[in-house]
């Protein structure tokens, strides 16, 4: 029995090692698509003057991104690219003293770039990210009813911090299927456009060149 157990562990250990053997370096590159979601602050619709009313959200949207990397070796990479958060939007609907509604649409795109951890695990990479994206976040407020119309645009670009999790499943011809969760941190300003944090849960391909 002791001699089968020790048999078996030493398969194991033979094949995870092949499996990190396999683990590919070089230059990559991939694009991803998912669900974006950010906390949208009640009083990014404050109507001056309102006795009565009430917020509506849509606080997710679909986002995508493109990226490119360099696997340094088989437990770091460097990696860059471009995310698009999406639209998102809160209305607050007015009822008294006047009857109306306020809109603010946000939109946030940004450039990122990250410093991937690696573990390969049989035929998959588990990695965890940390970085810096450079946010262009956009809020749009309009008015209507009989509420004043006006309509005022707020912008902001910054460098954010980020980080997040995932995992990479290795498939034949240097292609790989990627899902993860990534969080923009502080995203925009707090009197310009609202600030919150932004994640984006994805799925996609890579390729390694």
């Amino acid at each position: 029995m002791k001699v089968i157990l020790t048999k078996a562990l030493g398969a194991v250990a033979l094949s995870l090692a092949a499996s990190a053997a396999h683990a590919q370096t070089g230059w990559y590159g991939g694009v991803s698509i998912g669900q974006s979601k950010i906390q949208i602050d009640d009083s990014s619709v404050d109507v001056a003057g309102a006795t009565a009313s009430s917020v509506k959200k849509d606080e997710t949207d679909t986002g995508f991104k493109v990226y490119a990397g360099n696997r340094l070796n088989r437990n770091f990479a460097l990696e860059g690219g471009f995310t698009d958060f999406g639209k998102f939007s809160a209305t607050r609907d007015v009822t008294a003293p006047a009857v109306g509604s306020a809109t603010a649409t946000v939109k946030s795109s940004g450039f990122h770039f990250d410093a991937l951890g690696i573990l390969p695990v049989g035929g998959f990479d588990l990695f965890a990210k940390v970085g810096l994206i450079y946010t262009t976040t956009k809020t749009d407020l309009s008015t209507s009813g009989a509420l004043v119309a006006v309509s005022a645009n707020g912008k902001k670009s910054e460098f954010d911090g980020k980080y997040g999790i995932g995992a990479e499943y290795r498939l034949p011809n240097a292609m790989g299927i990627r899902a993860e969760w990534e969080r923009a941190l502080n995203v925009g300003d707090p009197d310009k456009t609202g600030e919150g944090n932004i994640d984006l849960i994805s799925v996609g391909l890579t390729w390694r060149f």
